[in-house]
């Protein structure tokens, strides 16, 4: 090999040691970038999912605050459903009793050569059932009472269920407002 031959093949190994370190520089540069971004999506789904974990736990948390309050209502309306039905119990009672008066009148009225005593037992049976007719008046009243209650308790029911719903709502737009740092990651 000449001396011109072995100068032009030390500068073509040379040439090609630098255009190979370049390529190892690039390749490792390439290598700590892709690192890079790889790590700050991790961060950016770790920070994503603790984000919409809080959002869930106040979600449960207003449920179960929520349904406290309604389960109250409920059993408030549970007990005045059990007032009525006894008060309607004592209505069907008298109105029982009054229907024996009546028969009993009936009685009374069938004998006419013993009229004077079946007037006078007529006047006690008619007393009997005023009152039975003041019981039942009294527990209408009670009865319209209930039906009152009931219906101030379904108002605060439906009130909690609005609150509810404005609560979810708020929910809804604060995990949109804590989501939007997730719309900067890159799509690949």
């Amino acid at each position: 090999m000449t001396p011109q031959e072995r100068e032009e093949a030390e500068r073509l190994a040379n040439l090609f040691m630098d255009h190979h370190e370049d390529l190892l520089f690039i390749h490792k540069h390439n290598l700590v970038r892709n690192s890079a971004r790889i790590n700050n999506i991790i961060r950016y789904a770790m920070v994503g999912m603790v984000v919409l974990m809080v959002a869930m736990l106040a979600l449960v948390a207003t449920f179960t605050t929520r349904m406290d309050s309604i389960t109250s209502y409920m059993v408030t309306m549970a007990s005045d459903m059990d007032r009525m039905r006894q008060d309607f119990r004592d209505v069907t009672e008298k109105m029982r009793s009054m229907e024996q008066s009546v028969a009993r009148m009936d009685g009374y009225v069938a004998p006419m050569p013993a009229m004077f005593v079946s007037v006078d037992a007529m006047g006690g049976r008619m007393y009997e059932m005023r009152d039975d007719l003041v019981t039942v008046a009294e527990s209408m009243s009670r009865i319209q009472q209930r039906m009152l209650s009931m219906g101030r308790n379904l108002q605060d029911m439906d009130r909690k269920f609005v609150d509810m719903s404005g609560a979810v709502g708020g929910i809804g737009s604060d995990v949109n407002r804590m989501s939007r740092p997730m719309s900067i990651l890159p799509n690949n």
